[in-house]
């Protein structure tokens, strides 16, 4: 019992001179630190090491695409670009382009089976266009350890003439490209554009049925046709080269 007592004494007598020794801390409320904070740094850098340095430059280069929603005439076409690169984010550029002659594979198909001429519609000739460019991501593409693409991915406003047979319409597109750059200088081109223009509308009852068929269309006019506002969708390919 004395020996219980004496613990139990003991251990209360501790806390009590721990209790009475403790010291308060007290930090002045201005010394707290209210609000968080992050580091600074004075130069910033989104590419470091950039090889393709196209800022205040020109490039030239030559396309070749197609209108893949295009259902009656032959959609490619081929033409030249020259870009000037205000900067690293903007450039302007002029596109133009000659298509091809003839009809696609349906309308040949309609042709051969229902004496349907499409020819005897107003067709695009060629185009002139005015190009700007929002080059929206610069980067590099590791192919091998010791090799990389550099790339650049932009958004693109276009406008200008869409040539036909018989008449001009203006057009403007909105799109979406790439440049694989295989050296510093030459660059491979993807665009995606969709066109919005007044075009013709190729079918016309009473003016596209030819021999030998048994009764013939007296053959139109191009103004007999009536228009339309179109929706295009053109993909191109290309290689431009940097000055």
């Amino acid at each position: 019992m004395a020996k219980r007592f004496f613990i139990t004494f003991f251990a209360t007598w501790s806390l009590f001179f721990i209790h009475a020794h403790a010291d308060e801390i007290s930090i002045p409320t201005d010394e707290l630190a209210r609000d968080s904070v992050y580091p600074v740094f004075d130069t910033k850098v989104s590419v470091r090491n950039r090889n393709v340095k196209d800022s205040q430059t020109f490039d030239v280069g030559i396309f070749g695409g197609l209108a893949i929603t295009e259902p009656v005439y032959n959609a490619t076409k081929i033409g030249l670009a020259v870009n000037y690169h205000f900067s690293e984010v903007h450039s302007l550029g002029l596109l133009f382009a000659q298509n091809s002659v003839g009809l696609s594979k349906d309308a040949q198909g309609l042709r051969d089976a229902f004496h349907l001429d499409f020819t005897r519609a107003p067709y695009p000739v060629s185009s002139i266009l005015a190009d700007y460019n929002f080059k929206l991501y610069y980067g590099k593409l590791s192919v091998t350890r010791n090799g990389v693409i550099n790339t650049s991915i932009y958004f693109s406003g276009t406008a200008g003439i869409l040539q036909y047979i018989h008449k001009s319409y203006p057009a403007i597109a909105v799109g979406v490209g790439e440049r694989f750059y295989l050296t510093d200088s030459l660059a491979f081109k993807v665009d995606l554009r969709i066109f919005a223009n007044q075009a013709p509308i190729p079918f016309k009852r009473g003016a596209l049925r030819v021999a030998p068929s048994p009764t013939p269309d007296p053959v139109p006019s191009y103004d007999s046709f009536e228009e339309r506002l179109s929706l295009t969708t053109n993909l191109e390919f290309g290689l431009n080269y940097l000055f």
